[in-house]
C-alpha cells in the first residue's frame, strides 16, 4: 500500500515539474540604440533620442514575465572590454543609421557574447521637408536656436526586431512626430526652453513609441488567442427617421469653438517669446 502511494506521489511530483518548466519559457532580448556610444556628445549634453526610446523599452520588456533584457551599462561595459566587437558593432551601427541595413554577421557574435537569440535595433534622427538629411534631434535643435530657423522637424523612430538564429526579421515599425512649440517652432532660446524640449521627448517615447514596441515585441513571443465573436447589429431604422438633410455638416459648426480658436491665436501672436512647449 505505501509503495502505491509513494508512487502516486512520484508521479505527481514529475508531472507538477513538467509543467512548471513548459510555464517557464525565457527570452534573452538586447536592446540597441545606435547612439549607444554618444555619451554626452551634444551641445546641450542631453540623452540621445534612441538611447532614451531603448531604456524605455528595456524597462517596459522588463516588467513581462519571461524576458530578460540586458541593460544598457552592462551592453556598454562588455564591449568595452572587446575593442574588436566594438568597433564592428558602431560599423554595423552607423549602417543601420543611415540606410536601415542589417548586418546579422555582427548581430551573430553579439548575440553569442551576449547569450541571447534576438536583437532590438532603435535609431532616430530628425529631417524637414525642405532638406533629406539626417540630423540627430539636439543638433537639429542647436542649428535651428543659432539661426533662428523657424520651420518644425520631423522625427523618425525606427525599430527592428531580429531573429540571430534564422537571421530573419520578425518584426519593424517606424513612427513619426512633427516636433515643434505652438506657433511651429523647434528653437531654445535658453536652457530652461531646451529642458522643456527635453522632457517633452521623454514623454513622448514613454507614453507613446516605447510603449507599442515593448507590446509588438512581447506579442511575438507570447501570441494571444485571436477570438471571434459575433456582433448583433441594430435593426434598420424607419424610412421615417433617416431622411436626406441638405448641407447636414454645416449644422455641426460651433461659432463660439471658432471664436475662442481666434482669441486663442491672437493671445499666442502676443506672446510668441515664451511659447516654445510643444505637445504630443
Amino acid at each position: 500500500m505505501k509503495k502505491i502511494i509513494f508512487k502516486i506521489l512520484l508521479t505527481i511530483l514529475i508531472l507538477l515539474g513538467v509543467s512548471t518548466k513548459s510555464e517557464a519559457i525565457e527570452y534573452n532580448i538586447l536592446v540597441i540604440p545606435t547612439e549607444i556610444f554618444n555619451v554626452c556628445d551634444n551641445y546641450f549634453c542631453f540623452p540621445e533620442p534612441s538611447e532614451i526610446a531603448a531604456n524605455y523599452v528595456i524597462k517596459d520588456l522588463g516588467s513581462f514575465k519571461g524576458m530578460n533584457i540586458v541593460e544598457l551599462p552592462q551592453l556598454r561595459a562588455t564591449l568595452e572590454e572587446d575593442p574588436e566587437l566594438k568597433a564592428s558593432t558602431i560599423n554595423m551601427l552607423k549602417s543601420f543609421e543611415e540606410s536601415e541595413k542589417i548586418d546579422f554577421q555582427t548581430l551573430d557574435k553579439l548575440s553569442k557574447k551576449f547569450g541571447v537569440k534576438s536583437v532590438i535595433l532603435i535609431s532616430c534622427y530628425a529631417i524637414t521637408d525642405r532638406s533629406a538629411t539626417r540630423r540627430g534631434l539636439w543638433e537639429v535643435l542647436e542649428i535651428a536656436s543659432a539661426f533662428k530657423i523657424t520651420y518644425p522637424f520631423n522625427l523618425t523612430t525606427t525599430a527592428v526586431l531580429t531573429d540571430n538564429v534564422n537571421n530573419i526579421v520578425m518584426w519593424s515599425s517606424k513612427y513619426n512626430k512633427t516636433v515643434s512649440d505652438t506657433n511651429g517652432y523647434f528653437l531654445a532660446l535658453n536652457q530652461a526652453q531646451a529642458a522643456s524640449h527635453l522632457e517633452k521627448i521623454k514623454q513622448y517615447f514613454k507614453n507613446n513609441v516605447s510603449n507599442n514596441i515593448s507590446q509588438s515585441v512581447h506579442l511575438r513571443f507570447f501570441p494571444k488567442d485571436v477570438r471571434t465573436f459575433n456582433i448583433n447589429k441594430p435593426k434598420a431604422e424607419s424610412s421615417q427617421d433617416s431622411q436626406f438633410i441638405p448641407n447636414a455638416l454645416d449644422k455641426l459648426s460651433q461659432p463660439k469653438i471658432l471664436k475662442e480658436i481666434e482669441s486663442t491665436k491672437q493671445n499666442s501672436n502676443e506672446n510668441n517669446t515664451d511659447d516654445f512647449i510643444f505637445e504630443f
